[in-house]
């Protein structure tokens, strides 16, 4: 079997996603280790993380799948979208249409921002005119920025999802202030997304003080 064509099945590709969200998850233990004020804005929070996943010498030296990426912020989409962080495959280089992309959301517990993480976030991977999904599979980051219930969120984040739509959370071992759940919908096919969760809000609150 020609290895090269293994390499591009829906399983690899999955796989590389795992992989740059495992790095994501490194990221924020280093950010949450050295009490990094952050301010709560989403836009603020993932420039955190996305300041190291594009810097070449931390990637080099401490991801395992990010170091194959070109790391870009706010890039444009679609029509109509403009994605927050974009992963583009350099080895081998495959050209500007192929990547994956991270959409972050804060959440805080509250219906307002559960029922965003929906209609601006897991709805425009569902639209082809804003998120596109070359690859199959995409991601989601909902920022933490105050004290939840994680389970009731994902149940409230549920009852705005159609009937054969859910997260359905992943149990494996993670640090804590983490979490990670799948969803899967249709577009012309299957597509699947998973969501990291990570829980900032003892950084944010510090920086209140």
């Amino acid at each position: 079997m020609d290895a090269a064509l293994f390499q591009y099945t829906p399983e690899f590709r999955r796989s590389q996603l795992e992989g740059i969200l495992t790095d994501c998850v490194l990221v924020y233990s280093k950010i949450s280790s050295t009490r990094k004020d952050l301010e709560n804005n989403e836009n603020k929070i993932r420039d955190a993380i996305e300041e190291y996943l594009a810097d070449d010498n931390y990637k080099d030296h401490y991801t395992s799948t990010v170091k194959f990426f070109q790391v870009d912020a706010e890039v444009r989409e679609g029509e109509n979208g403009r994605t927050d962080i974009r992963f583009l495959q350099v080895i081998p280089y495959q050209g500007q249409k192929v990547y994956f992309t991270i959409e972050c959301k804060r959440l805080d517990g509250k219906a307002f921002l559960s029922k965003e993480y929906v209609t601006h976030g897991i709805e425009r991977f569902k639209d082809e005119k804003k998120y596109a999904t070359p690859l199959g599979c995409n991601a989601m980051m909902g920022f933490i920025v105050r004290t939840l219930n994680v389970d009731d969120t994902c149940n409230t984040i549920n009852t705005h999802l159609t009937a054969h739509e859910y997260l359905a959370k992943m149990h494996e071992e993670l640090p804590d202030g983490c979490y990670k759940f799948e969803s899967k919908h249709l577009l012309e096919g299957t597509i699947t997304l998973l969501h990291l969760w990570l829980d900032f809000t003892a950084c944010i609150e510090k920086s209140k003080e």
